[in-house]
C-alpha cells in the first residue's frame, strides 16, 4: 500500500491504491511499526534486527522502516557506520530517537573482531534502554550475533532475500515467538530459515532518503576503514564511558554464565581496579 505523511495531523495516511505520491510499504509491516511507536509512547525501548545477504537490499528496507517511524525526520546523523559510530552518536542523539546501525564492516572481520562488535553492541543496548530509542541493527546473519541480541532484545527479526532471479525487495517477518525458535532450529542446520515458517512475508521497494548520496558516501568509507584497520577505536568521555560499563555489569552475569573477576576484567579490556570502580558504581546504583 502507499502512505504518505500528513503534516498537519502528524500521522500517515493510507493514499489510493495507485497513486504516484508516497512511499509503497507493505500493509502488515506498516501495522507492526505502528505498534513500535505505541510501545515508545509506553516508555518502552525497541529493538529491530534485519539481515540478508550482501545486496539483498535490507539497508534499504532499514532506512525505509527509519524513515517512517521518525515522521520523515532521520537524518544523516541517524546512522552509524558501526557499533564504534554508534558509542559516539548515542552521546549527542535526543531521548526517544532512533539509530540505525549497518554492520556490513562485519562482512570482513575476524571471529575476534566479531565478538569485540558485539560485545560493544550489547553496552549499546543497555543506553538505548536508558533513552528509550529505537535501534534497527542491519547485519549480514541473524545467527552471527549472540542469542541475547538476536532473540532477548529484539522485538522481531526481517529477513530479506532476493527470489530465483536474483529481484530484490522480498522480506520474512519473524515475531517474538517464531525468531526464539528459529535461532535454535536454524543454526543447527546450516543457518536455515525454512524452519519454523515466518509469520508473514511482504515485499518493499528501492526506496532513496534525501541524503542518499551522503549516505552511500559514508557507507563506503565505513567499509573501507573496516577492511583496512578492523581495530580502529574511539575516545570517550570517562563519565559516559562509566555509565555504559556500569550498565553493562549490571545485565552481564544474565547472559553469560557467573565469571571471576579477572574474567569480566578481560571481556571488557579493563584493568581489575577498574572493574571494581564500575562494579562500585552499580551496586550503588549510579545513574
Amino acid at each position: 500500500m502507499k502512505i504518505e505523511f500528513n503534516e498537519k495531523t502528524e500521522e500517515w495516511e493510507v493514499l489510493p491504491p495507485h497513486s504516484k505520491e508516497g512511499i509503497y510499504t507493505d500493509g502488515n509491516l506498516f501495522k507492526k511499526i505502528n505498534n513500535i511507536k505505541m510501545i515508545q509512547d509506553k516508555g518502552w525501548d525497541c529493538v529491530i534486527n534485519l539481515d540478508g545477504i550482501e545486496g539483498s537490499g535490507k539497508s534499504t528496507l532499514g532506512l525505509t522502516i527509519g524513515w517512517i517511524l521518525s515522521n520523515k525526520k532521520i537524518t544523516i546523523n541517524n546512522i552509524a557506520e558501526g557499533t564504534l559510530d554508534a558509542t559516539k552518536k548515542l552521546q549527542i542523539l535526543p531521548d526517544k530517537s532512533i539509530l540505525i546501525i549497518d554492520e556490513g564492516s562485519l562482512l570482513f572481520s575476524s571471529k575476534e573482531v566479531m565478538k569485540q562488535e558485539q560485545i560493544r553492541l550489547i553496552k549499546i543496548l543497555n543506553v538505548i534502554r536508558q533513552k528509550q530509542m529505537i535501534l534497527i541493527i542491519i547485519s549480514p546473519s541473524f545467527f552471527d550475533l549472540n542469542k541475547y541480541i538476536s532473540v532477548h532484545r529484539s522485538r522481531f527479526l526481517l529477513h530479506v532475500y532476493t527470489d530465483r532471479k536474483l529481484t530484490r525487495g522480498f522480506f520474512a517477518y519473524f515475531g517474538t515467538k517464531k525468531k526464539r525458535i528459529l535461532y535454535e532450529i536454524g543454526k543447527r542446520n546450516y543457518n536455515s530459515y525454512s524452519k519454523p515458517r515466518s509469520d508473514f512475508r511482504g515485499r518493499f521497494t528501492d526506496f532513496k532518503l534525501p541524503f542518499h548520496e551522503q549516505y552511500l558516501e559514508t557507507k563506503k568509507r565505513s567499509l573501507f576503514e573496516a577492511f583496512n584497520n578492523p581495530k580502529i577505536d574511539i575516545e570517550l568521555s570517562q563519565s559516559f564511558k562509566k555509565k555504559i560499563y556500569i550498565e553493562m555489569l549490571k545485565e552481564i552475569d544474565n547472559i553469560i554464565p557467573p565469571l571471576l573477576q579477572k574474567q569480566k576484567a578481560q571481556l571488557l579490556k579493563v584493568s581489575r581496579k577498574t572493574l571494581y570502580t564500575y562494579e562500585k558504581g552499580s551496586v550503588k546504583g549510579e545513574e
